[in-house]
């Protein structure tokens, strides 16, 4: 018979390695954009991998205008598919890189949510689908637009 401290140690271990393998399923997907995409589109070749997969997001993804004083927005959501390239529950809005106003909140949301849409059913290989199916994205896209880079300039030898 098993002591109520061994027990409670084994429950302990089973809830950290249930989180751990939660953790483990979920993969983020970093998508730069650099401009406005004034043609979004449902992706057509078949989607084999990761990288595959993150540039059919970018093509579907039609970013609202940038706020010029604000400065960009970083806007991260989770997003699973299953093996079909279905839509597996619904995507969620996760964070946003700085604050913003309920104007942006409701652009960025709508904006998120026709991605998904023109995005859904994607076009999985059968090995990808296989590999994807129920995994949670979380997907970052970094609104490279309009961002300030620092100015320095490149260090020169004198002579």
């Amino acid at each position: 018979m098993m002591g109520r401290g061994a027990a409670h140690t084994l429950v302990v271990l089973a809830l950290l390695l249930c989180a751990d393998t939660a953790l483990a399923q979920r993969t983020t997907l970093s998508i730069l954009i650099r401009g406005t995409n004034a043609n979004p589109a449902r992706p057509t070749a078949p989607v084999n991998n990761l990288q595959e997969l993150s540039a059919a997001l970018a093509a579907c993804w039609s970013p609202p205008p940038a706020d010029r004083e604000r400065g960009p927005v970083d806007v991260i959501f989770q997003v699973s598919f299953k093996r079909s390239g279905e839509l597996f529950g619904k995507p969620r809005i996760v964070e946003f890189a700085r604050p913003v106003t309920p104007e942006e909140r409701g652009r960025y949301y709508a904006a998120v949510a026709e991605a998904i849409d023109r995005c859904s059913q994607m076009p999985f290989t059968e090995a990808m689908g296989g590999a994807i199916a129920g995994r949670v994205f979380r997907v970052n896209f970094i609104d490279m637009r309009n961002r300030k880079q620092a100015e320095v300039p490149w260090p020169t030898e004198k002579s």
